[in-house]
């Protein structure tokens, strides 16, 4: 590699959405997961950065579901006869979380030591909070704080973002990130976080256009 190319990558900067650190947590065997940690390799030297957004408000609420989760899988193991569809706590759940609990559960009938089961359960949980926050606290550097969050942009974002209301502030913040330095934003989400979308929603010769350089973004999956 070129000397340009070697210092271009070490200038680099990436703003990660959420669900690149759970990939990166997980460390399991799906394809996003081995992407996202092939990724990160690749581009050691590199800045990342993580919204104040994601790092105050929705991983807290994602942890607080996974240990949910967790919770209503092990009272279901450890009593067949527990009623998840009567559970406040389950119902609390995505729908995409109800399917892997209900993996989990079905999983857990095939194997004998079921106390063995629930530990592995728990100590995963608790390793991907780890992973996480130590992600977040050694390798990546928070930007765009709550109160700088434009709310005019994240109105625009909502347009299309039909009441997402996270994404919206957190594609907000990676805009206003990039058009203080350029930044490339990195996620799995081909359906919300598109260029396309971007342009609909900040069309050229809006006033926002002229305020905000829309990023490059690049799909994990796709690396």
């Amino acid at each position: 590699e070129s000397l340009q190319k070697v210092q271009r990558k070490n200038r680099m900067r990436f703003f990660l959405d959420m669900c690149i650190l759970i990939y990166y947590a997980s460390n399991d065997n799906s394809l996003f997961s081995k992407k996202t940690l092939e990724f990160l390799k690749k581009n050691e030297k590199a800045k990342f950065l993580v919204c104040h957004y994601i790092v105050e408000l929705d991983l807290p609420k994602w942890i607080k579901r996974q240990n949910i989760l967790v919770d209503e899988v092990i009272k279901k193991i450890q009593n067949p006869n527990y009623d998840l569809q009567n559970s406040s706590g389950w119902n609390s759940l995505y729908p995409r979380e109800k399917q892997k609990g209900d993996k989990l559960i079905f999983k857990a009938q095939h194997i004998p030591n079921k106390n063995e089961f629930v530990q592995r359960l728990i100590d995963f949980q608790k390793d991907i909070e780890i992973r996480i926050f130590n992600f977040i606290k050694i390798r990546s550097e928070k930007v765009i704080q709550l109160s700088e969050i434009d709310e005019e942009l994240k109105s625009q974002l909502l347009t299309y973002l039909s009441n997402n209301v996270s994404d919206a502030n957190v594609i907000a913040s990676g805009i206003q990130e990039h058009n203080k330095k350029e930044a490339i934003l990195i996620t799995a989400d081909k359906g919300h976080w598109t260029k396309e979308n971007l342009e609909w929603a900040i069309p050229q010769g809006s006033a926002l256009s002229k305020r905000y350089k829309l990023p490059e973004i690049k799909y994990i999956q796709d690396f």
